[in-house]
């Protein structure tokens, strides 16, 4: 993970928790996941979809030879030599219905922006399969339905209530050199009554935990969601 402070904030999209003092932004190493495409690809964390924009496509084909990185706000940069290519939702380019694809690169390429939507349309247009999909990759109201189902909790909204506590998945702009704790042997920060815990090392989504009791609840919650 390549990573570099800022002083702002970066809004993450949905489900974004609430960072506080100094905003660690960093570049993740791409990782493997599905493609997810389609309406569905607007509604998942900003960092899956930059891993699922990263591997849409063989980009040392298209690009040339290239090494792929994906932002804390979910694009997809591609850089080698002196090219950039970089691939993100929203704007101009490939319209998927809820969202978009947009394409730019650096030195201004025309060509191989047009190659690239091109050959990204037949890929995130397909239908999308979400078997088997990371819960903390899953479009917002599957990763909802799943989290509730794994914790025997209710539905509301984007998040589940267990009892008077209020469960969800967040992603996060802070790495985990900020998380001072260990909840369920996972690096955990604790805000008040809110409990902040990074389920997996590689991707920037905490469970988030707030009410009374929250810690033992999160305690008991993230071996349910180890994988």
């Amino acid at each position: 993970m390549r990573m570099g402070l800022v002083a702002l904030v970066l809004v993450a999209g949905c489900g974004a928790e609430p960072v506080e003092g100094p905003v660690t932004v960093a570049e993740y190493d791409v990782r493997v996941v599905p493609v997810i495409s389609g309406a569905a690809l607007a509604d998942v964390f900003p960092e899956t979809a930059g891993q699922v924009l990263c591997q849409a496509l063989p980009w040392g084909e298209v690009a040339g030879p290239v090494q792929g990185s994906v932002t804390a706000a979910g694009a997809c940069v591609l850089r080698g030599g002196d090219r950039v290519v970089t691939v993100r939702l929203g704007g101009p380019g490939l319209d998927l219905g809820a969202t978009s694809v947009n394409v730019t690169v650096e030195p201004e390429d025309k060509a191989l922006v047009d190659h690239a939507l091109e050959a990204l349309r037949p890929v995130l247009t397909a239908p999308t399969d979400l078997t088997g999909v990371s819960i903390v990759d899953l479009p917002k109201e599957d990763r909802t339905k799943r989290l509730c189902e794994v914790l025997e909790a209710t539905p509301v909204q984007d998040k589940c209530t267990a009892g008077r506590n209020e469960i969800a998945l967040t992603t996060s702009l802070q790495d985990t050199s900020a998380y001072g704790e260990h909840v369920g042997g996972r690096p955990a920060r604790i805000s008040g009554a809110t409990v902040f815990v990074r389920l997996r090392p590689d991707v920037p989504v905490d469970l988030t935990v707030s009410g009374e009791g929250a810690r033992v609840l999160a305690e008991a919650a993230v071996p349910k969601l180890r994988n």
